[in-house]
């Protein structure tokens, strides 16, 4: 299967979650062709196939081993040629725990998700990155990053500061290869991802928000949809807070 050359090829990272099929979704009403990534549930990837022709592949893999992203990618650039866009949004289950009842490896599991897979993913599309190919990069992070963090979730936070660490160090190095890198903090977002967090804590979150509810996949992929096009060329490390106004800064 051939890229058709006026189209953008983009790879989602995680696109069977909540968060990811919106995005997939997305960029194939774009006009992208999407390549996406699972580990455990395929259920939305498959039914993103049976939705457009323009999903070009989907990928079981854990972006945790090198081998496995090397890989993909390497798979897509032998078939498609290119990838224009990757999106990165994954993340562990989120469980709720104060720091005092942590162990180190629930650290661990978050950093590992969050920061070696993009390291991963960099490495792996180093050759492409050197021609100066436009490729544009796009981090999903956390609210958190910015204000004030909850309680009981300072693995998964300290996991998106590092990794929004790894971002803008990536927007300042990858600049002169033509490659933007840009994040996206939504606040919380109605998605399974919110299943290990206690429903007080989400309707708490909704009410408090000036717009009176938590943030819905399509939120994210809006801004992801421009993120990926050619509008936002000149827009480099730049981290957009969607939240409803629940942090403003």
């Amino acid at each position: 299967m051939d890229s058709s050359p006026e189209k953008k090829v983009a790879l989602v990272i995680g696109g069977n979650g909540g968060i990811g099929y919106s995005i997939s979704k997305r960029l194939i009403n774009d006009g992208l062709q999407v390549c996406a990534t699972y580990y455990n549930n395929k259920h939305n990837i498959d039914y993103l196939e049976k939705y457009s022709k323009d999903v070009f592949f989907n990928y079981k893999c854990d972006v945790r081993f090198e081998v496995e992203v090397k890989e993909v990618i390497d798979n897509i650039i032998l078939k498609l040629k290119k990838i224009d866009v990757v999106v990165f949004t994954v993340s562990p289950s989120l469980n709720n725990k104060l720091i005092l009842d942590l162990a180190w490896n629930d650290y661990s599991e978050h950093v590992e998700l969050q920061l070696k897979s993009i390291f991963f993913i960099v490495k792996a599309l180093g050759e492409l990155i050197k021609l100066k190919n436009k490729i544009k990069f796009v981090i999903i992070l956390s609210e958190y990053c910015i204000g004030k963090p909850p309680k009981g979730l300072s693995h998964y936070v300290t996991a998106k500061y590092a990794a929004m660490g790894m971002a803008k160090t990536m927007a300042a190095e990858l600049a002169q290869y033509n490659c933007t890198v840009n994040m996206i903090s939504p606040g919380m977002v109605d998605t399974d991802l919110l299943d290990g967090l206690p429903l007080k804590l989400i309707e708490i979150t909704a009410d408090q928000n000036p717009m009176k509810r938590i943030a819905i996949p399509q939120d994210v992929s809006n801004v992801v949809s421009f993120l990926s096009s050619n509008e936002s060329d000149y827009l480099n490390g730049v981290n957009i807070n969607i939240n409803g106004g629940g942090v403003m800064y």
